[in-house]
């Protein structure tokens, strides 16, 4: 029963942050979407609200930690990965952005969910360095360019939400494709 009551609140929490960023999902809203009972954070979470940002982010980077690795294997990953936020965003009228970026400014309110949102984003960096290491590119160049494309599109999908429209992530997507293509190796 705590197992199930924990989820919903993790799930709550980090569609939340997604919508309204750490400052303002308030432990009320949290309650009310999850359908838990106030006392139910307190016995999963003793150190309130902090510590379930800090899980919700801990959740949401493995969760997407998966997504990265599943994008990667695609024909063209950096289509596959705007496309995905595209249709991401367009589905929720602007609204949903990434939980680890609302994590990573939620620094006031919750400072160990924003140092997690770090390790979440150089992992990230990881999975996709050593994608592109796969391709050929070399090891410093592939460092190099993960952090270029993961930030790129992460901020994108920022200007996305602050413009409303899809256009930032249209545009760094043909530009990331053309920066891969540069650096790729060339076939025999």
């Amino acid at each position: 029963m705590a197992t199930a009551a924990k989820a919903r609140l993790v799930r709550a929490t980090t569609e939340l942050m997604r919508r309204h960023g750490v400052a303002g999902t308030a432990v009320s809203e949290i309650l009310s979407d999850s359908g838990a009972a106030r006392r139910s954070i307190y016995l999963n979470f003793p150190g309130g609200k902090s510590q379930l940002v800090t899980e919700a982010t801990r959740v949401a980077g493995a969760s997407m930690a998966v997504a990265i690795r599943e994008i990667l294997d695609a024909d063209d990953p950096i289509e596959a990965f705007t496309t995905l936020w595209i249709a991401l965003l367009s589905t929720t009228d602007f609204d949903a952005g990434c939980p680890i970026v609302a994590a990573a400014l939620g620094r006031a309110d919750a400072a160990e969910a924003a140092d997690l949102a770090g390790e979440i984003f150089t992992e990230w960096y990881g999975l996709v360095g050593e994608h592109l290491m796969a391709e050929g590119i070399a090891p410093d160049m592939a460092e190099s360019l993960s952090i270029t494309v993961v930030s790129a599109v992460e901020g994108a999908v920022v200007a996305c939400q602050a413009l409303r429209s899809t256009r930032p992530l249209e545009e760094v997507g043909v530009r990331l494709r053309e920066l891969m293509a540069i650096h790729r190796p060339m076939e025999n």
